[in-house]
């Protein structure tokens, strides 16, 4: 799969979101191990994490969500002139909070939803919103990985281990 991509791509695969978020135990090493550096299998938190891999490779978590996603949205009872307010509400916390630390936020897209016409210009205006705020990142889970793991893996491994000895981890 992975030269696949390469080859019908041009681009490298770096992560992954399985099948309806599913993996196994093994899933995460078998990644690493291909020489992937993240999944996005989890819903949890709102910041990248680092995960241990038998190969002992820097292999993260980067944050997928449900909540902020076009395909679920319907099925909470929502029409989609719901969506955009969602989006504000949850940039909102998330903007407070990463004036401390870094925040992550998703939004799940999917083109069979959110390239209908009557959906699209509710995320022209979500996304006008996000990007009127300074500091705000607009990119991608392969570049998140590359930069959490240049910028912070090592550091957050540290603190883990450190807690760790202090029995509180």
């Amino acid at each position: 799969m992975i030269a696949s991509m390469k080859k019908h791509t041009g681009k490298q695969l770096k992560g992954r979101l399985g099948a309806g978020g599913g993996n196994t135990e093994r899933t995460t090493d078998l990644m690493a191990e291909s020489g992937l550096l993240y999944h996005t299998d989890w819903l949890m938190d709102d910041q990248p994490f680092p995960l241990k891999v038998k190969n002992g490779a820097k292999f993260i978590y980067v944050p997928y969500t449900y909540q902020l996603n076009d395909a679920i949205v319907p099925g909470q009872g929502r029409d989609a002139a719901y969506s955009p307010q969602m989006i504000k509400d949850q940039l909102d916390v998330l903007y407070e909070e990463g004036a401390e630390s870094g925040r992550m936020m998703c939004i799940s897209l999917h083109p069979y939803w959110i390239g209908k016409p009557y959906r699209a210009k509710y995320l022209d205006e979500a996304l006008g919103y996000i990007m009127s705020h300074d500091g705000v990142w607009q990119t991608t889970a392969d570049d998140i990985a590359e930069h959490y793991i240049a910028n912070y893996y090592d550091e957050v491994v540290a603190h883990l281990e450190a807690q760790k000895k202090k029995g509180l981890a």
